[in-house]
């Protein structure tokens, strides 16, 4: 029985090790120099602020993960460096920091940067960052030197769409992913081009959209119907030229994108009465595209609370978002329920009639506590002013 006990717990210590997060060393830059030296590792450097949205994200929602650490325990020394106090001031002039995040890997020996990378990442844009640092022709620094030296073999051209990408430069992604499909073998049949498409090359100006457009049914049989259509819907969610939309070829929610791209037009029109109708019409038969809906009831209706609306659209505003927030499907999403939380106070607080049957405390400014109702962490600070 002891030794069951005893096997049971090394195994929960395991699991725990297993799926630590990023383990940050906290110590200067001399100390973490030398460990890196000793240790055989480059370093991973986090530059952050106390005010940085994104780096917050980054520490609550991507460090924290198990195959993250993995990776990055593994493979380098990690420093979380504030890039505005102590000796982190001087660092992100030295690395010449100009974002936030931003990612530095470092060679200790040299303290040159070996790898440059930067902002709100997902896990697997993540790993990408950090298995970059590792290859010496995938670092930023050699493929800076590759594209001024005017390299365009498509394994680089490949090579730096991705990297362009994961620091979301759309312009050099783009630029790069159009010269690559120039080239033979590399046209969309092939996945790793494919992949880079669906992933980061964005818009319906692009010369790969419209390599896509030309042969539909050929890359539905390459890569399948539900991936090609669901590019195309995600490429065509906001197009308000409805001759542009009617001229792609057909795909699985178009029908529910005219319609939605319609009602934006009402809108912006303001021709309220007949947006509403419309969008009436799409919420009595949602079909498939529910979540869809959803999503747009998120972006479409936050205005209410600071444009001057007529009330009859300030009303069905606020109708969208409660139908927004009793549908979609994350309900563990917290900007769901404060969108809608958000609007009903709002509409509550400047409707004149409503007002005579409100509690005094619902009129005013909360007394005690926190002042304004938002989604940003108590731990967040306020973005600086700059003189």
């Amino acid at each position: 029985m002891k030794k069951l006990i005893f096997l049971f717990s090394l195994f929960i210590a395991f699991q725990a090790v297993a799926q630590e997060g990023i383990r940050f060393r906290h110590c200067s830059w001399e100390e973490a120099k030398a460990m890196a030296k000793k240790e055989k590792k480059p370093i991973f450097i986090d530059f952050y602020t106390q005010w940085c949205g994104p780096c917050l994200n980054m520490a609550e929602n991507i460090f924290t993960l198990g195959s993250v650490g993995n990776f990055y325990n593994d493979h380098f020394v990690c420093l979380k460096i504030d890039a505005e106090t102590g000796e982190g001031v001087e660092l992100a002039k030295k690395y010449e920091v100009a974002s936030f995040p931003t990612f530095v890997f470092v060679n200790p020996k040299t303290e040159k940067a070996i790898h440059i990378s930067g902002s709100n990442q997902d896990r697997e844009t993540f790993l990408f960052t950090g298995a970059s640092a590792l290859d010496p022709k995938k670092t930023s620094v050699y493929l800076m030197e590759q594209q001024k030296a005017g390299n365009t073999k498509p394994e680089f051209l490949l090579d730096y769409a991705y990297y362009a990408a994961s620091r979301y430069n759309r312009t050099e992604s783009e630029k790069c992913a159009e010269q690559l499909i120039t080239k033979p073998g590399y046209s969309l049949e092939n996945p790793k081009v494919w992949a880079l498409f669906v992933k980061s090359i964005h818009g319906r100006d692009n010369k790969l959209f419209k390599m896509l457009c030309s042969d539909i049914d050929k890359y539905r049989k390459i890569h399948g119907t539900q991936a090609v259509d669901s590019k195309l819907f995600k490429e065509c969610n906001y197009c308000p030229d409805a001759a542009e939309l009617a001229a792609i070829p057909d795909f699985e929610g178009k029908t529910f994108l005219t319609r939605k791209n319609e009602a934006d037009r009402l809108i912006s029109a303001e021709k309220y009465e007949e947006a509403a109708r419309l969008i009436d019409q799409m919420v009595a038969d949602p079909g498939a595209f529910r979540e869809e809906l959803c999503i747009y009831f998120r972006f479409m209706t936050r205005s209410a609370t600071y444009k001057d609306y007529p009330e009859f659209w300030k009303e069905k505003c606020l109708e969208y978002s409660r139908y927004m927030a009793y549908n979609m499907s994350n309900r563990d999403d917290a900007t769901t329920h404060f969108d809608y939380a958000n609007q009903l106070e709002h509409f509550i607080r400047t409707n004149p009639e409503i007002q005579k049957h409100l509690p005094e405390f619902l009129q005013n400014q909360p007394k005690y506590g926190v002042k304004e109702y938002s989604m940003r962490p108590e731990k967040l600070k306020a973005k600086p002013k700059r003189h």
